[in-house]
């Protein structure tokens, strides 16, 4: 458990509810020149900045002569204490990309108490130049994502306990991954996952920081704890398609997913400095969003009233709503389909078999395959499943084949 005091928003909160919190004045935000830290320095003339001007402090150095590894973020204000709280704290990560690589070191490295990555997707080449945890054997390999980063993250070494979920966050084990974590980091690159993560994020009380960055633009934004805003009162459960864009139409730059991980890392060690009634507002509810040519802007979210998840028609859900809420998406850079399934593997086996349409049909230890003229449906054991080929030209020609082929109560709905 994290201690009180560096408890109030990364406690969990009431499922279902926020937390309101005083606003507080805005901080200054003093010039380089004018700050404490700068002041000594600009007044040298600049001949004279040798070392022989500055006195330098050899700090807690142990017996052996050398500084502890995290002796530097203890130096801060309430750095020792941010420390020990910093060490308490179990990070879930869910994505591994382009943001996720970049958060996954800077929480290793800062020496939070453990973090686990969970990412189903596979490495490619045209990952290398923003996933910074991998190497180019890694994409020659197609490696998961999950594994390729903890053996990278543990050859870091320090006090971090690293673990890996080669899959994809699905409403089988969200909840249950969750209520082992302090909070969560989304770094993933569609709608429903983050729908999912909000979603189970209000039923279990834990909260979640978002990221996300595409060309030349990135956002971070805190629901910390989670409850009214969230994240669908910011963006719709039902964009207008094409009106999101994705790496693959867009493009993105390593220095956008830079910067949108230094923002969730912003947002979450400002919360862990607050203490119980004394939240900077602008860390509260906050979207911190940015791009390469005019900087970062902080916007304080507001609750829509009409949200269909945190508002006042949260419970009026209609049949029709729950039947169009199946989980399908086109994934990025390859052109399938995934979704998740409600059936055992050996149920999967079963209903394949017994198609009496022309296909090839194999089974093996960790996917069951069954491919015809128009692509494949790879279904996974973990109750992940891809369309390939003409199946995946749209959500509903994939649907219709999932239907046909494993039935319409195999898909797996969002809650």
């Amino acid at each position: 458990m994290i201690p009180q005091r560096r408890g109030s928003l990364l406690q969990r909160g009431s499922p279902g509810q926020g937390r309101s919190t005083q606003p507080d004045g805005e901080g200054s935000n003093p010039t380089a020149a004018g700050s404490p830290l700068f002041s000594q320095r600009w007044s040298l003339p600049p001949w004279s900045l040798t070392l022989a001007h500055w006195k330098i402090d050899p700090g807690r150095a142990p017996a052996g002569g050398h500084l502890a590894r995290y002796d530097r973020q203890q130096r801060i204000p309430q750095g020792e204490e941010l420390d020990r709280d910093w060490q308490q704290l179990r990070v879930l990560l869910v994505g591994c990309g382009g943001v996720g690589t970049v958060l996954a070191q800077s929480l290793v490295r800062s020496g939070v108490g453990s973090l686990m990555v969970v990412d189903g997707d596979r490495i490619r080449e045209s990952d290398l130049h923003r996933q910074l945890l991998y190497l180019d054997e890694d994409a020659k390999q197609g490696r998961p994502k999950a594994d390729a980063a903890r053996a990278a993250l543990c050859k870091i070494g320090g006090r971090t306990l690293v673990d890996a979920l080669p899959q994809m966050l699905t409403p089988n084990n969200a909840e249950a991954l969750f209520c082992s974590h302090d909070v969560v980091l989304d770094a993933t690159d569609n709608i429903q996952a983050r729908s999912l993560i909000d979603l189970t994020a209000m039923r279990t009380g834990v909260g979640w920081i978002h990221s996300g960055a595409i060309a030349d633009r990135w956002v971070a934004a805190s629901f910390l704890p989670p409850g009214t805003p969230c994240y669908h009162c910011w963006v719709a459960e039902d964009p207008v398609p094409g009106s999101i864009g994705t790496c693959e139409t867009d493009g993105v730059l390593q220095i956008s997913c830079l910067a949108a991980a230094s923002a969730v890392i912003r947002l979450l060690t400002a919360q862990m400095l607050s203490t119980p009634g004394h939240t900077p507002r602008q860390m509260t509810r906050t979207i911190i969003r940015g791009n390469v040519e005019q900087g970062e802007s902080c916007v304080e979210l507001v609750a829509d009233p009409g949200c269909t998840r945190c508002g006042d028609v949260a419970t009026q859900s209609t049949a029709l709503d729950q039947d169009q809420r199946v989980y399908l998406r086109k994934l990025c850079g390859i052109g399938s389909v995934e979704t998740w399934l409600n059936l055992d593997f050996d149920e999967i086996e079963t209903r394949l078999g017994q198609l009496q349409d022309p296909g090839q049909f194999h089974r093996g230890a960790t996917a069951i395959r069954r491919e015809d003229r128009g692509g494949a449906l790879i279904c996974y054991r973990d109750g992940r499943a891809l369309v390939t080929g003409d199946h995946a030209s749209d959500l509903e020609e994939a649907r219709g084949l999932l239907e046909r082929w494993l039935g319409a109560d195999s898909l797996c709905r969002l809650p």
